[in-house]
């Protein structure tokens, strides 16, 4: 009995690794805040390398769901894209907490766990 117990949560286990389910362990970055509290969390770039940043309704509908965080424009950035190989200007992403939890998320730049306390 034992061991269907332990081969059954191995095979869960296995199941979100496989499925690409982002947690604080294996996200590319974690994000913490408060309830209330708003932090950076991504920026988007256009679609084509040499573009300027997307405006923030171009990109809002391209944003995960969440429960925990409230997104919102975060103004013009930049960073290193690895499809373009060179810094590109972007549009920042913020999200203010609006329930305690965690969540993981797949973004143009990579994987984010949020956390809210």
């Amino acid at each position: 009995m034992r061991n269907a117990i332990v081969v059954g949560a191995m095979s869960i286990l296995s199941g979100l690794m496989l499925s690409g389910c982002v947690t604080p362990t294996n996200a590319d970055k974690t994000v913490e805040m408060r309830v209330g509290e708003t932090r950076h969390l991504t920026a988007y770039r256009s679609n084509s390398c040499g573009a300027g940043a997307p405006g923030y309704a171009e990109i809002e509908g391209r944003l995960p769901k969440s429960s925990i965080v409230r997104y919102s424009d975060g103004g013009l950035s930049s960073r290193v894209s690895r499809d373009c190989g060179k810094r590109v200007p972007t549009r920042a992403v913020n999200g203010t907490g609006i329930a305690a939890g965690t969540e993981g998320h797949r973004y143009q730049s990579g994987t984010v766990a949020i956390i809210v306390k």
